[in-house]
Formats: C-alpha cells, sequence, structure tokens
C-alpha cells in the first residue's frame, strides 16, 4: 500500500488548530476529521469543534477514519455491482478498514492544491473567491457504506474541477448505518433516525467550519446515490429547522424507496433483529442488557448484510408519513422546503438490478405479481401493465427476467422520479431530471445494462483509465455537469432552456454511450422507455399513486405497516 504524500500544515481559524494533509498532483485530501461524537450506544450525536493534535498544535488527518461496524467484506461486495474490478486502496481501506461504532462520524474534505498557508491566493481559491462544496453521502442501503471506500473517494472528482477552471471543494461525510444507525425500539427506548441526524450535524459542522478550508458556507451542493439519495431526500421531508444545502442531486433513490414507516412497524423490525442475534427466547431486563453490551462487531456479523431500514416517523423529527401523492403535490412543501434552492432527480435505466435476490432471483416473482394484479387492479388495467413489459405470457426466462427488472426499475426508481420532479415543476421551483443509459462495459454480472451504482462509477472518475476512450469522455461530461451544478450553473447548458420557473416544456438529460445529451419529456419516455413512463402515469392517477407504490412494495417483499393490530390493505 502506498504512504499518503503529507502536505504542509493548514492553519484553521474556527479549529484552531493546524491540519496536514494527503497530496496529489491538484489537490489535498484532509482524512477522518470528527464532526461529531457519540455518547453511548443509540443516543444522539453531538457536534464536536476540536480534534486532537499532537505537541506542535498538528491534527494528522492522512489517515482514514473508522467506518461504522457493518459486515467484513461489504466494500468488495459492493464493488461487485460495478463488476470485476478491483480498486487499489490504501492503508485503512480494503482489508485494513478500520471500524469503530464510537469514532465514526468524520469527514473527509479534498480541495485543490493552494489553499494551504502561505498560498492562499493559489489556484484553488479562485483568486480569493471561497469555493463551492459538493457534499457526497454514500450509499449502501442504510446498512453499509463508508466515506473510506475508494469507490466513494473525491479526489478524481475535484481535480477534474481543477482541470476545467471550475475549482470545488469536495466533502464525503460519514454517518452509522444499519442497526446502529436506524433501529427504533420502545424496549430499548431508541427512537430512530440516528443516521439522518449524524447527517444533519454533518452538514451544520460544514456550515461552521468548511470556510477554513476554503469553501463558501452559503453555497453547499449535496448528491448522494442509491441510499445516499434515499438520505437527502428524507432530510428534505424532516424538521431540521434550517438550510442544510442549497441545491441536491438524488440519484437512483428518494424518500419512497425506504419510505419512513410508523413506530408499530419498527418494532418489527426490532424483533428481527433479537431473533437473528439469538436473543428472542430470554427476558426484556436479560435480551435489553445483551443489546446494550454485545459488541459491535460481533453484532454486525451476525446481522446479514442488508436489511430494509429506513426513517421513522415519530411525530418530531418526521411529523408525518410521507406519501408518493404529496411529493407530487406542487402545493405541498413535503420534500420541497423553501430553504433548497434547487432540485435534481434521476436513475439508472436498470436500477432494478439492486433488485436481483428480492426479485430477479425469485422463481415465484412473476406469478406474485400476476397475484397482486388482480386482486388490486382491474382486469384490463393488468393486462395494459403486463402488455407494456412483455409479461402477458412471456416467451422465454430471459424474456421474462428482462420484462421483471423493467418493471422493477420503473416502478421503484422511474415513477417516482417523474413524480417528485412534477412536484417540484409544479410549484415552479428550479428543478431538473436525468437519466442514466450507459451500458456497463465491465466483465461481471450485470455487463451491458445500465445497472445501479453505474453512475457512481462514472461520475467520480474512478474508471476512466479501464473503459473505451469514448466511454471515458462520457463519464467526464456528467462529472462536468455535476462540477457545474456545484457552481451555480444548473443544467442549462444542456436543457436548451432557462425557463426554470415556467410550468411546462422541461427537458430532460440523458447520459448514454454516445454522450450527454436532452429531449422533451415525451421525446425521452417515447424514445427510451417506449412509452412506460405515461402507462405508469396514468395507472397512478387511477388506482393512487400511494396505491401503485404499495402494490410495488408488496412485490418486494416488505413488510407491510400494521394499524391497530391489522395489516393495512390497499
Amino acid at each position: 500500500m502506498p504512504l499518503p504524500k503529507i502536505s504542509k500544515p493548514l492553519h484553521h481559524p474556527t479549529l484552531n488548530c493546524k491540519l496536514t494533509g494527503k497530496t496529489s498532483k491538484t489537490t489535498i485530501q484532509y482524512r477522518g476529521i470528527k464532526y461529531a461524537s457519540i455518547p453511548g450506544r443509540w443516543e444522539e450525536s453531538v457536534s464536536v469543534d476540536t480534534l486532537p493534535v499532537d505537541e506542535k498544535g498538528i491534527f494528522n488527518a492522512t489517515t482514514f477514519g473508522p467506518s461504522c461496524p457493518q459486515k467484513k467484506g461489504a466494500q468488495a461486495w459492493d464493488l461487485t455491482l460495478i463488476g470485476n474490478e478491483i480498486l487499489e486502496v490504501e492503508e485503512g481501506q480494503g482489508d485494513s478498514e478500520k471500524m469503530n461504532e464510537f469514532e465514526c462520524l468524520h469527514v473527509n474534505i479534498t480541495v485543490p492544491k493552494g489553499l494551504e498557508e502561505g498560498d492562499a491566493g493559489g489556484e484553488g481559491r479562485a483568486k480569493g473567491r471561497l469555493l463551492p462544496v459538493f457534499v457526497w453521502v454514500h450509499g449502501g442501503g442504510l446498512s453499509m457504506g463508508s466515506n473510506s471506500w475508494p469507490q466513494y473517494d473525491l479526489e478524481k472528482f475535484v481535480a477534474r474541477s481543477v482541470q476545467i477552471g471550475k475549482p470545488i471543494i469536495g466533502v464525503a461525510i460519514n454517518y452509522r448505518i444499519g442497526v446502529f444507525g436506524f433501529l427504533a425500539s420502545r424496549e430499548l427506548g431508541v427512537e430512530g433516525n440516528l443516521g439522518f441526524k449524524d447527517q444533519v450535524n454533518a452538514f451544520r459542522w460544514l456550515k461552521m467550519h468548511i470556510r477554513g478550508f476554503g469553501g463558501d458556507p452559503d453555497n453547499i451542493t449535496a448528491a448522494g446515490e442509491s441510499a445516499g439519495g434515499i438520505s437527502l431526500s428524507t432530510l428534505l421531508c424532516a424538521d431540521v429547522g434550517e438550510r442544510l444545502f442549497d441545491r441536491v442531486a438524488v440519484m437512483s433513490g428518494e424518500v419512497t424507496l425506504r419510505k419512513p414507516r410508523r413506530k408499530r412497524w419498527h418494532e418489527g423490525l426490532y424483533k428481527d433483529q433479537l431473533k437473528m442475534l439469538g436473543l428472542e427466547g430470554l427476558g426484556p431486563e436479560e435480551r435489553t442488557g445483551r443489546m446494550r453490551d454485545m459488541s459491535a462487531e460481533e453484532m454486525a456479523e451476525k446481522l446479514p448484510l442488508a436489511q430494509h431500514f429506513c426513517a421513522v416517523v415519530d411525530g418530531i423529527w418526521l411529523k408525518s408519513n410521507v406519501e408518493l401523492s404529496m411529493l407530487a403535490d406542487g402545493g405541498s412543501e413535503m420534500g420541497k422546503p423553501g430553504w433548497c434552492k434547487e432540485f435534481v432527480i434521476g436513475d439508472c435505466a436498470a436500477d432494478g438490478t439492486i433488485l436481483k435476490g428480492r426479485i430477479l432471483d425469485d422463481p415465484q416473482a412473476h406469478s406474485r405479481l400476476i397475484s397482486l394484479l388482480s386482486t388490486h387492479l382491474t382486469p384490463l388495467q393488468s393486462s395494459n401493465l403486463l402488455s407494456a413489459y412483455s409479461l402477458t405470457s412471456p416467451s422465454s426466462s430471459v424474456q421474462t427476467t428482462f420484462g421483471l427488472r423493467n418493471l422493477a426499475t420503473e416502478l421503484r426508481w422511474y415513477l417516482p422520479s417523474l413524480v417528485v420532479h412534477e412536484g417540484w415543476k409544479s410549484a415552479q421551483r428550479k428543478r431538473a431530471r436525468y437519466h442514466f443509459h450507459v451500458l456497463n462495459p465491465f466483465e461481471g454480472m450485470h455487463r451491458r445494462t445500465a445497472s445501479h451504482e453505474l453512475d457512481v462509477a462514472f461520475l467520480l472518475q474512478h474508471y476512466t483509465d479501464r473503459i473505451p476512450s469514448h466511454l471515458a469522455y462520457v463519464a467526464k461530461q456528467m462529472a462536468d455537469l455535476w462540477i457545474g451544478l456545484a457552481n451555480g450553473e444548473g443544467l442549462e447548458v444542456y436543457m436548451g432552456s432557462d425557463t426554470w420557473g415556467s410550468g411546462s416544456g422541461d427537458q430532460v438529460i440523458i447520459i448514454s454511450d454516445g454522450g450527454v445529451e436532452s429531449l422533451s419529456e415525451e421525446d425521452y419516455d417515447d424514445v427510451y422507455r417506449n412509452g412506460r413512463g405515461r402507462i405508469l402515469q396514468q395507472l397512478g392517477r387511477e388506482v393512487g399513486l400511494d396505491n401503485l407504490w404499495k402494490v410495488a412494495d408488496l412485490w418486494q417483499g416488505v413488510r407491510q405497516e400494521e394499524e391497530n393490530g391489522i395489516k393495512a390493505k390497499l
């Protein structure tokens, strides 16, 4: 593993210390900077404003901070979503990744060179101007992930911003995940939402301290994919009480993909943990004691790689249910708080690849779908939907799998992106929509599909030296779009219109093997989705968006909520 090259010290005025970071050709990365402390298991994090320093008053920010405890090998498994590629690792990554339940709340900050002490007028500060801040919230199904993972490193992304003359500061945040971040239990006295509240503390910390790294606290763009997108979309629905970021890109996962649930639902999830940990047969006092005393590492290894964690509707932080119909309603502030100035949402054409285990590999998925549709839709509605996805009488198992993948993708990702974008449009708020159609070039289980998480590989520039030159160019184009967004340019350069306040006429960004282009919303649906978006939207109007969402949720096999002990029905 290569040793990091160390920068000269940066004097930070609000942290009251100096920091040394790891240098590259055009950037410096300050790693493992703690933004909050965790007083105890399942307690809310508390912001911190000091760092441990040596006798010279210097904090060594050249090493990665620990991840939140999770199943070993999660980072390598996550890479298989891209393909059979292996990324180079440093100390603190790969097999040397460290985990610590109470020391996992930190940020990695990547800045263009020229901001360190004695060179404040360098190109990084753009002639004295504070730089835009780009914050990355990692994915992982709320069960895994870390800002130290090489696939989430922002160094190449920031280097690209310098290369095109639009320098930004990149921040990758860590937050509690899995049972440590999203468990809720009356018996344990745990209210839940801890991982989301960690993220809020990270944004608050940045507003206080990013200026010392040359960043503008009043110009923050947040982006996240999958669970990262779910997280940011959830923050837009919560009562956070302040502006956390100025604009946001929600990628392949908005709040209803992991819809917040009532406390009763979370009690069922808590019982699942007791069973998997071998504690269900114990008395209340003994099992709660074991839950609090069991080592984090043992707990993480006994529990599955992924579970269906989500937010808790607690009536305080998250005051009410979040429904797809609310997000689609321009008259509702749900998911559209006034403090967020600009909203971008999009997906991958085959996001359903991430449901391989839940749907695509399930031999009963097709028959279960038929049963659900016959129960909740009219015969004509069912026939039209199945016909649109070639599932009426598929000629082969390949055709069935292809149709199921498209339907899973478009019920869980594409339709929500359409209606959530429509909500921002009808509210006459600044917004944009994109869709990722690049075919996966890597050997692996998702080759030749625009698979889930492939967009991250292209955006963050980690594979540009491993793909054909025309795809490397597409990756750079995509990064340039997000860099432009962070610089306040929006996506207008590709949209063909600057009438963002109007109620119609939006263009859609398409990122494909041929590059970046834009089409009208209708043309996009016709050309790239064979008109299926209109079919789903019409069906949503007929049966109700929220009912259609429930059909998809039941098909995916997610436990349904119960009301007064009776399972909720459509």
